[in-house]
């Protein structure tokens, strides 16, 4: 059995001591003559059930080393931002585009996103291989043409990648952060 202090065990044996003292330990012979006196009542400690049993909550927490904090992305040199995308931003997007779409997105990697550039060391973003997009209208021609693909990648990746970069998702009023034209090149207005 498990107790979660060993001073728990010395302080349960020291209960038990006290209480054979305190009832004055075996009950006494009876005196001759007399009645014999009834049986004192000693109540032996009982250990706690496992499920009284009190949780690590009195042990004094030890405190996790935190991770070193992370660049922002703006900050990050080169290296640091390719292990950034090989450890973060590639399991976390390609397990979300696989989700849209396993066939198409069977292998997703570097070049996915960057183009055969990427095979080369060449990661400049917008992509021009990627489609072109036409913001006309809130992207309506897309939506027209190609509407589950085009949403999935406004509702979910851009989101995504942005949160994966650490950086602010794109805001149409402030016309700030991460949006489509992070990877793709948008025209149109």
């Amino acid at each position: 059995m498990r107790f979660v202090h060993g001073s728990f065990v010395v302080a349960a044996m020291a209960g038990a001591v006290g209480l054979a003292v305190a009832c004055g330990g075996a009950t006494p012979p009876p005196e001759a003559g007399g009645t014999e006196p009834a049986p004192a009542e000693t109540a032996a400690p009982e250990e706690p059930k496992p499920e009284e049993a009190k949780p690590e909550e009195a042990k004094p927490e030890e405190k996790k080393p935190e991770e070193p904090a992370k660049a922002a992305w703006k900050d990050m040199n080169d290296e640091q931002k390719k292990e950034h995308m090989k450890s973060v931003v590639v399991p976390k997007l390609g397990a979300l585009l696989k989700e849209f779409d396993g066939k198409k997105f069977a292998d997703v990697n570097c070049g996915t996103c960057h183009g055969p550039g990427a095979k080369e060391g060449k990661f400049k973003m917008p992509n021009a291989k990627l489609p072109k997009l036409d913001r006309t209208n809130g992207f309506a021609k897309h939506l027209k043409k190609h509407e589950k693909i085009t949403k999935f990648m406004m509702e979910k990746v851009t989101g995504e990648m942005a949160a994966a970069l650490g950086v602010p998702a794109f805001n149409p009023e402030t016309k700030e952060g991460f949006g489509c034209g992070g990877c793709h090149v948008v025209e149109g207005k």
